[in-house]
Parts: structure tokens; sequence; C-alpha cells
């Protein structure tokens, strides 16, 4: 009977994994797209709140997910960000950028057969047209009972170019390294309740570790054979790392006080 019910359990999962890839709003599992199949999703993060300043960050991604077959799938990413803050007292200034970037997901155990799911990422991307960012995700999961759990650990390198008499000029590099960890508790086949915690540790050319924010809140998934919805509420809790940079409790310069993301996702 066991063995029966875990047919089930693994044929189910499969089946709402034809859907999509996704389960959480930032952390990653190591399910793929089965061959042929195409998503299309939709971003939208809203970041608030830096000290002693007005500050609204938005940010939106238009992903195309392909299922490549024999548990590879790539992604390309269409990407805005925008910034509004206050420069004085009686005004606001506003800057938008553009970007580009493509994923490959290579799944190599999977979680619901496998002791654990473990799946390699890569992606690569320019950003503003004088940005450019690397990043390698190691990805583990696991499924007990209605539980899903993930933990990420994340290597960026991200460096900038400049012009200068003709030539390109780059000196400095930052280099953050990252670990999230979630958990999804599957209520029912079609809604799930969990949480998500994010630790971001920046690391420079010039300053070294600059410091270690730890962001954590709830994340809620409504999903159906074609289409799904996630979203996610992350406020940040704490500075692990002080240092002369940042020397508070909480980093309210180069992170904010809150982040939100919404995520929908269509299959095609």
């Amino acid at each position: 009977m066991k063995k029966v019910l875990a047919i089930v359990s693994v044929l189910l999962i499969g089946f709402i994994a034809k859907a999509q890839d996704r389960y959480f709003a930032r952390t990653y599992t190591s399910n793929v797209l089965p061959k042929g199949a195409i998503d299309l999703e939709l971003w939208h993060t809203s970041r608030f709140g830096h000290k002693n300043q007005f500050y609204h960050a938005q940010d939106q991604r238009m992903e195309f997910e392909f299922g490549l077959g024999k548990n590879l799938q790539t992604a390309f990413y269409f990407n805005h960000w925008q910034e509004k803050f206050s420069t004085t007292n009686d005004g606001t200034e506003t800057k938008n950028e553009v970007g580009f970037s493509n994923e490959w997901k290579w799944k190599l155990s999977d979680p619901t057969i496998n002791k654990i799911g473990f799946a390699l990422y890569e992606e690569w991307g320019i950003k503003g047209g004088d940005e450019l960012e690397l990043e390698t995700k190691l990805i583990f999961d696991k499924y007990i009972g209605k539980s899903l759990f993930a933990f990420n650990a994340t290597h960026e390198y991200e460096k900038e170019f400049e012009w200068e008499n003709g030539k390109i000029k780059s000196d400095g590099w930052e280099m953050p390294i990252e670990f999230d960890l979630a958990y999804m508790y599957n209520i029912s086949k079609s809604t799930g309740l969990g949480f998500e915690m994010r630790n971001h540790n920046e690391i420079s050319k010039d300053e070294g570790w600059e410091h270690s924010v730890l962001f954590g809140g709830p994340t809620f998934i409504y999903r159906t054979g074609k289409w799904f919805v996630i979203a996610n509420y992350l406020p940040q809790w704490v500075n692990l790392h002080k240092t002369n940079i940042a020397p508070l409790n909480k980093v309210l310069d180069e992170h904010e006080r809150v982040e939100a993301r919404i995520l929908i996702g269509i299959s095609l």
C-alpha cells in the first residue's frame, strides 16, 4: 500500500510540475519543465524604505522558460528596473534601466524518488548596457508528505564597464553570496502556504565583506494545471555582520526595509 501511495504522489507532483517549475517567490527547486513545455512568467517586486530618504524601487521581469528534455531547461528574461528616491526635501528623482538575462537549469536528482533533489543553475545577464552579471546556484530540495523544503546557495559576480578615451575601463567588482531557505506546506492540490528566509552577503573588491543581511517572510501559492500565482512579503530583520561601512542593526542604503513580490506563471 505504501508503494502505491508513493507512486501516486510522484505522478501527482509530476503532473503539477508540468504546469510549472516554481513553488516559491525567491527560492528555486530542482524540478524542470518536461521536453517541449513552455512557460511564461511575469514578476513584479516592490522594494520600500531607505534611512532618511524616500525610496521605492520596482523590478519587473518577463521570463520565457523552455523544457529541453534530459532534465534540462533554459529561460530568457527581459528585465526592467525603476528607482524613485528623494534627493531633497522637495523633490524626487527617477532612474530606469533595462536588461536581458539567460538561465540554464540541470536537474541531477529528484526530490520525490531520491533522498534529496539537486540541480545546478547558471545565469548570465546584462544590466543597463554597462554591467555584466554572472550567477551560479546550487539547488537542494526535499518532499516529506505535504511539506516541501528547499535550500539555495548562490554566488554572483557583478562587474561594471565604462568607456574612457575610446577604451573599456573596469576597475572594481562585486561578488554577493546568498543563502535561501524555504518551507512550503501544501494545504491542498491548489494552495500552499510557506516561509522564505534570505541571507545576502555583500562582498566587493575595494571593501571586502561589507555586510550580511537577513530577511524573512511568508509565501503563498495558488496553482492550477495551466497557471499559478505566488506572493511573498519579505521584511529585513537584521545585519549579522557589522562593519565600518554597515555598522547598524539594519542596512538601509543598499537594501530596503521591506520587499514584496508577486509572480504569475502561465503554461503556453
